[in-house]
C-alpha cells in the first residue's frame, strides 16, 4: 500500500511539473497574434512548429490581405503572382522564358535575369512546390501567356510528395494554403483531379464556412496521400506546448516512413511507385504540350545534398528518348559536397550563378536551332 501511495505521489508531482512547464512555456514564449508579424523568437517558433495545420491556418488567415500573413497569397494557380524578373523595355523583341517550380527555380530565374538582359525572364513559383504543382502551373499559365522557352524544375526531395495537393500537406513545420490538382496516371494517360478551390478567394470562402471546409477536408482525405488528421485537424490540444512538440515528432516519423516508400538513401527511387510513374508522365506530357504550343521545353533537375545524381539517372532515358533539353545541377554542384549548399537546401549564391549561366547556355543553344 505504501509503495502505491509513493508511486501515486511521484506521478502527481511529475504531472504537476509538466502542467506547470506547459503553461509556463505558453506564457513566457507567446507566439505573435498578429499574422503579419513574421519574426517571432526562435524559441517561440520552435514550440509553434507542432501546431496542427488548421491551427496554423487560423493564425495566418484573415478576411483581407492587409490583415493576413503575407505568405497567404503565394502559390495560387488562379490569379497567380507571376514575376517578370527582367527589367527594361523591349519585351516584344526579346525571347521569353518562363521558369516553373519551387524557390530554387525562382532563385535560378533571378540570377538568369542578372546575367543576361537580352532574354525576358519570368518565374512562376511556390514555396515547397512539387512537380505536380509546377506542371499544373505551366498548364494554367500557358493559357494566358506564350513563352519561347518553358523550364520545369524538379527536385529530388520533392518527388515523394507528387501525390499531395496542397502546401498544407507537402510540408508540416511551415504550411502554405495554396492548392493544386492530384495527378493520376490511368490507362497510360495523366489525369488531373482539381481540388474544390485553386485561388486565395476560393480558399477564404471555404475556410470561413465550416460546412464547405468540411467538404474540402473530405476531399483531402480521399485524394491526398499525405493527409493525416492527427497533423491536420485543430483540437483543444493545440493549446498545449508539450502536445505540439509530440505532434511534431510524430509528423517527422510518419512522413519519413511515407517518403521511404518512394525514395530512400540506400536504394534510391522506387521505380514501381505511383509517384515515380506520375513524374515520368509529367516530364513527357510537359514536353508534348510545350511543343504543341510552339514552346521549347527544358527540365531543370535539382539534386539535393547527399542524393547523388539519382534524380537525373531516373529521368535520363525519358529526356533522351523524347529529345528534351535539360540542366542537372550535379554537373556543377557535386551533391556530396556540403560547401555547395546552404542549410535551407538552396545552392550557395556563387553556385546558383553558375547554374544560371549554364541554363542560359542551354536556352541559347535551343533558340539557335529554331
Amino acid at each position: 500500500m505504501k509503495k502505491n501511495t509513493k508511486l501515486s505521489t511521484v506521478l502527481a508531482w511529475v504531472i504537476g511539473y509538466l502542467l506547470l512547464m506547459d503553461v509556463g512555456i505558453n506564457i513566457i514564449l507567446p507566439y505573435p497574434k498578429d499574422p503579419r508579424n513574421i519574426s517571432p523568437s526562435e524559441l517561440a517558433q520552435f514550440f509553434e512548429y507542432g501546431r496542427s495545420v488548421e491551427g496554423k491556418l487560423a493564425r495566418m488567415t484573415r478576411k483581407t490581405d492587409n490583415e493576413s500573413a503575407p505568405i497567404l497569397s503565394t502559390g495560387w494557380l488562379e490569379a497567380p503572382r507571376v514575376r517578370t524578373v527582367t527589367k527594361g523595355a523591349g519585351e516584344a523583341s526579346r525571347p521569353k522564358v518562363t521558369v516553373y517550380g519551387m524557390s530554387h527555380s525562382v532563385q535560378l530565374a533571378d540570377d538568369m535575369a542578372r546575367l543576361d538582359s537580352s532574354v525576358m525572364i519570368r518565374s512562376f513559383g511556390a514555396p515547397g512546390a512539387v512537380p505536380s504543382w509546377s506542371y499544373s502551373a505551366y498548364l494554367s499559365d500557358r493559357q494566358q501567356y506564350h513563352s519561347d522557352v518553358v523550364v520545369l524544375a524538379v527536385m529530388t526531395i520533392g518527388i515523394p510528395f507528387i501525390c499531395t495537393t496542397a502546401g498544407t500537406t507537402n510540408h508540416f513545420d511551415s504550411v502554405w494554403p495554396y492548392t493544386y490538382p492530384r495527378l493520376i496516371q490511368r490507362d497510360g494517360r495523366l489525369e488531373s483531379l482539381p481540388p474544390p478551390f485553386l485561388s486565395l478567394d476560393g480558399y477564404r470562402s471555404y475556410f470561413f464556412d465550416p460546412d464547405r471546409w468540411a467538404t474540402y477536408v473530405g476531399w483531402l482525405k480521399a485524394n491526398d496521400r499525405f493527409y493525416d488528421p492527427v497533423l491536420y485537424r485543430k483540437t483543444i490540444f493545440d493549446k498545449s506546448s508539450l502536445v505540439r512538440m509530440l505532434r511534431r515528432a510524430y509528423a517527422y516519423s510518419s512522413r519519413r516512413k511515407k517518403e521511404a516508400q518512394v525514395y530512400d538513401e540506400r536504394n534510391g527511387f522506387n521505380r514501381g511507385s505511383e509517384e515515380v510513374k506520375v513524374l515520368l508522365s509529367i516530364v513527357e506530357n510537359f514536353a508534348e504540350e510545350a511543343r504543341r504550343d510552339g514552346s521549347i521545353p527544358v527540365i531543370y533537375i535539382v539534386n539535393n545534398l547527399f542524393t547523388g545524381s539519382r534524380l537525373f539517372d531516373l529521368l535520363g532515358n525519358a529526356l533522351i528518348g523524347h529529345d528534351i533539353s535539360y540542366l542537372s545541377s550535379h554537373g556543377i554542384c557535386a551533391p556530396d559536397d556540403p560547401r555547395n549548399y546552404l542549410p535551407d537546401t538552396h545552392f550557395t549564391p556563387q553556385k546558383n550563378l553558375e547554374l544560371a549561366g549554364a541554363m542560359l547556355e542551354v536556352i541559347r543553344k535551343c533558340l539557335s536551332k529554331r
